[in-house]
């Protein structure tokens, strides 16, 4: 199953190192593949090192994409940390 969601970083600093280990800690967990895509860059959110080649910044868009037998789960929670993040 393929979910979709377009989300906007709304925290000051980005995605910087510490959120961006701490989403690919929680991705790693996932069998579904987990991509951010941001303009024409895509990243596997199972990797610190591309998800930090985004370059997200405040203001960024992104689309979530979620393919796999666990993407509704995966999805959630990989919502909810953006939701906290940007408290």
């Amino acid at each position: 199953m393929i979910k979709e969601a377009i989300i906007a970083i709304n925290e000051s600093n980005g995605l910087h190192a510490r959120p961006a280990a701490e989403l690919a800690a929680m991705a790693k967990r996932y069998k579904s593949n987990i991509t951010l895509i941001a303009g024409s860059k895509e990243a596997n959110a199972k990797s610190i090192i591309s998800l930090l080649t985004l370059g997200l910044k405040k203001g960024s868009l992104i689309n979530l994409k979620i393919e796999g037998e666990d993407s509704e789960d995966a999805m959630h929670e990989v919502t909810t940390f953006f939701e906290k993040m940007c408290q």
